[in-house]
């Protein structure tokens, strides 16, 4: 079985219709959130414009405070942008929020998921299809690279969990068989492992009640993003876990559950004002 694995769009439409073909010779796409956009030309320049200086903490700031109405319209049209973009692929696809996706926004994840069959959203839950059984999870601990609690994806440690408790009681309702392959859809991805590293202040940012979980449960597979700076696979025992990078910088992977084996890509992006910020935040700190 070949999986498809992206993350982080960010509301790059573009760069997912550019790999929608390779995309469809898959049989399954998984995605870890982060899907729409958050970059907003006009809510930029208007952050510009108040704070009267350039700062990704201010933006995120006003955009989540006094431009909440305005960017949740962007957010929304950017989201139908992508699954228009997404039904064209004809397999199914697994996804879940991330920490940038409005609570409006994960609204219109669930009326794709609950209206047409090729789409599943996990947020916080499993799904079994075919010889999947998916687990599901977007919500990431506090921030701490910038002010906590910015964006609507977060959550305090103690709900998380509690929330996480709740997901391994419902695995251990299913019995499964050698055939089948447990997989865990993540945003936030587990501490200390390749796919939390970041290299210009050598430190692992991903989550350590993640990481508990995923120790605790046999998954065979384990896919999480948000960490853009960190596109990379690991192998744990007998679990395969892969960041496929941010799809706004172009980055995406693909996994072959026969050999075992994760291929990495990165497809040419042309340049924009959104692919410099979003660069940036892979080589400055």
């Amino acid at each position: 079985m070949k999986i498809s694995v992206i993350g982080d769009l960010h509301g790059s439409n573009a760069n997912l219709h550019r790999i929608l073909r390779k995309i469809r010779k898959t049989d399954a796409l998984f995605i870890t959130g982060d899907i729409a956009g958050t970059i907003s030309y006009r809510l930029v320049l208007k952050s510009i414009l108040k704070s009267k200086k350039i700062s990704r903490e201010k933006y995120t700031e006003l955009v989540y405070d006094k431009y909440l109405p305005q960017f949740i319209e962007f957010q929304r049209k950017s989201t139908r942008k992508i699954f228009k973009i997404l039904l064209k692929a004809s397999i199914p696809v697994f996804y879940t929020h991330g920490n940038s996706d409005s609570e409006e926004v994960i609204e219109v994840f669930k009326e794709y998921s609950e209206s047409i069959p090729q789409f599943y959203y996990l947020g916080d839950s499993t799904v079994k299809h075919e010889n999947l059984l998916v687990v599901g999870y977007g919500f990431c601990s506090p921030a701490e690279y910038r002010t906590p609690f910015q964006t609507p994806g977060e959550k305090d440690k103690e709900e998380i969990s509690k929330d996480l408790i709740k997901l391994e009681n419902k695995i251990l309702e299913y019995e499964k068989n050698k055939t089948e392959l447990l997989i865990g859809l993540f945003h936030e991805p587990p501490k200390d492992t390749k796919l939390d590293y970041i290299g210009w202040n050598s430190t692992h940012s991903g989550s350590e009640l993640i990481q508990n979980h995923t120790l605790k449960i046999p998954y065979d597979l384990i896919f999480a993003g948000h960490i853009h700076e960190s596109q990379n696979y690991d192998i744990q025992k007998e679990t395969i876990l892969v960041n496929p990078g941010p799809l706004v910088n172009g980055k995406w992977a693909i996994v072959d559950t026969d050999r075992r084996s994760v291929s990495l890509r990165k497809i040419p992006i042309m340049l924009s004002i959104k692919s410099l910020i979003y660069r940036s935040r892979e080589t400055f700190k």
